[in-house]
């Protein structure tokens, strides 16, 4: 029996561009876990939905996304783009990236690259949630239907992700912290109603509404602490406005997953959301600015629509 044979997508700017010298080691960590691996690395932003479309109808044992969240995200939008046609392919991650948010929702942080092929390669596929984008009015970004795994924002989130994109010097942590402290200078809570499964659960001031299929955005931001990424829901944060001091004050609960015992915080539970805004808002979609001046969206949940390589419970 021949082995597997996988399709690595890398994107070799991920963690400043440290992710490019990984082609090699991929190749031997999946020699060594008894499979074959062919690296192919992106060219551009959303070179890699393009690639995991064709890849998806060929003869793969699966296709693995290797970076940061971001190229999670292409990834994924092309594996659905593919499941839309009725055949896609399992989907891994191995996180080499900033935040790496979605690899720890499947169980697959902080592995070293043999162990990470390892359990790729001897992982049964199974289903997780995806979140989709129906339908939304914005100044620019891509035509719904497009995907998320692990969250989408509206508001300081978004804010801060703008930010992050801007930093060439920092990694890791270092990068968000610093995205956050620029925002706090120039602080906006714009008005927005919040329908959840039909029922408005906002029409206010907000600092921040959160869509999340995952717990954990921005790298260390429990924003929706209890989210599973195999429950069947999307969970929707909304934050009331506040000043700077409030802003501060909440950030390292946030960062603990606390926040939901805060004043004027509120999480919510349910299959489809609906987001308006008389003020056009940046949107980031599993940390990646997706567009801008975003006035209304639509999303909702596909429960286990994405198959993913991996081990552990999500």
């Amino acid at each position: 029996m021949p082995p597997a044979e996988y399709y690595l997508i890398l994107n070799p700017a991920a963690d400043r561009g440290r992710a490019a010298r990984l082609a090699p080691k991929l190749e031997r960590a999946f020699r060594a876990a008894g499979a074959r691996a062919k690296v192919a690395p992106t060219e551009e932003r959303r070179h890699a939905i393009a690639l995991a479309e064709q890849a998806a109808g060929e003869e793969w044992s699966g296709v693995v996304a290797v970076g940061g969240d971001g190229i999670v995200h292409e990834v994924a939008n092309g594996m659905m783009r593919a499941a839309r046609n009725g055949h896609s392919l399992p989907m891994g991650a191995i996180g080499a990236g900033s935040g790496n948010d979605f690899v720890k929702m499947i169980g697959a942080y902080r592995l070293g690259l043999e162990e990470a092929a390892r359990r790729i390669v001897t992982a049964q596929p199974r289903g997780v949630d995806i979140g989709e984008v129906t339908g939304w009015l914005s100044e620019s970004g891509p035509a719904a239907p497009w995907y998320f795994v692990n969250g989408i924002g509206l508001g300081f989130d978004a804010q801060v992700a703008v930010q992050a994109s801007r930093i060439r010097r920092l990694r890791g942590m270092a990068i968000y912290v610093t995205a956050v402290v620029r925002v706090l200078s120039d602080l906006r809570a714009p008005r927005m109603r919040v329908v959840v499964d039909g029922e408005e659960v906002a029409d206010r001031k907000l600092i921040l509404t959160t869509i999340g299929n995952g717990a954990c955005h921005g790298g260390s931001f429990w924003l929706c602490p209890a989210a599973r990424v195999d429950d069947g829901l999307l969970d929707v944060l909304v934050g009331d406005a506040r000043g700077v001091g409030g802003v501060m004050a909440l950030i390292p609960r946030v960062m603990r997953g606390r926040h939901l015992e805060s004043r004027g915080v509120a999480l919510h539970q349910g299959r489809s959301v609906r987001i308006t805004s008389d003020t056009p808002l940046p949107i980031h979609a599993d940390g990646e600015i997706i567009g801008a001046g975003v006035r209304e969206i639509e999303a909702r949940v596909i429960p286990g629509a994405l198959r993913v390589l991996a081990q552990a419970s999500a």
